[in-house]
């Protein structure tokens, strides 16, 4: 018999003791704080013999380190690296390209990933379905961020107030008969974003098209982009936004584990 069918089996198994160890570690994470063999036990169901025994590993390979004064241990400085290397090693645009496609056939509709760059917002890569609206937004192209789905989800939950008081100290351009010129209705459905976590566009920058966009989130929790889909007026409307929501929402939950992003904060999209 081929071994070789076999492999699947093997790769699979998983090893305990990186379970256990795992566990601990993240027990460590979770308080942020020193803990004691007992504290530790108690938290991951192990016993006291094999935590200690882990965490002896685990001190030798500078993963945790024991607080000099007490018989407490706290994670250490060879998990910073790790985690630094990888945040290091993500971009966004490399780790967004093979769902942009994917969302696109699934929706019917063209896809985009954005980012606040100065004060617009810019277009890093799209996606397009065969027989999708063909989108103007190629990569590198910019786009306003008062009146795009997109600019309004990197808007509110941008952490530098003065991105929005800028935008807001000249009179804000109206692109159609749609567009948000008021600061004050500005700032109300900027808060609306905030609190559902998505944002719409009707019409607001270009007769015809709509959009609708969601925050891509970092391993901080931080929001570092946006994904939107894009289409005619005559199919993305107020009755169809729930049904594209859906799968959007689910791309970007994707791509924000592949940024470290936590499972508490995405599972607020």
């Amino acid at each position: 018999m081929d071994d070789s069918s076999k492999e699947p089996r093997r790769a699979s198994r998983r090893i305990q003791a990186v379970d256990h160890a795992i566990d601990v570690l993240q027990a460590l994470g979770g308080t942020g704080r020193a803990m004691g063999v007992s504290e530790l036990a108690r938290q991951t169901g192990l016993s006291k013999a094999t935590v200690h025994h882990l965490l002896a590993t685990l001190e030798t390979r500078r993963f945790v380190m024991r607080d000099p004064n007490l018989p407490q241990y706290r994670l250490s400085w060879a998990l910073y690296e790790l985690g630094s290397n990888v945040a290091r090693d993500i971009d966004l645009s490399r780790v967004a390209r093979p769902y942009l496609d994917r969302l696109a056939v699934q929706t019917g509709e063209s896809v985009l990933l954005g980012i606040l760059d100065e004060d617009s917002v810019l277009y890093l890569d799209r996606g397009e379905a065969p027989t999708g609206l063909q989108m103007r937004a190629n990569a590198g192209r910019r786009g306003p961020l008062f009146a795009t789905a997109s600019g309004k989800v990197l808007l509110a939950f941008c952490n530098d107030p003065q991105v929005l008081d800028r935008l807001l100290a000249s009179p804000l351009p109206k692109l159609t008969k749609s567009s948000i010129t008021d600061p004050a209705t500005l700032r109300r459905e900027l808060a609306q974003v905030r609190l559902q976590s998505y944002a719409t566009c009707w019409q607001e920058r270009e007769i015809g098209l709509c959009s609708l966009a969601v925050p891509l989130r970092d391993y901080t929790g931080t929001v570092v982009g946006s994904l939107a889909v894009a289409g005619p007026a005559s199919r993305l409307t107020t009755r169809t936004v729930q049904a594209h929501l859906v799968p959007l929402q689910a791309a970007a939950r994707r791509i924000g584990m592949h940024l470290g992003g936590s499972q508490t904060e995405l599972s607020l999209m």
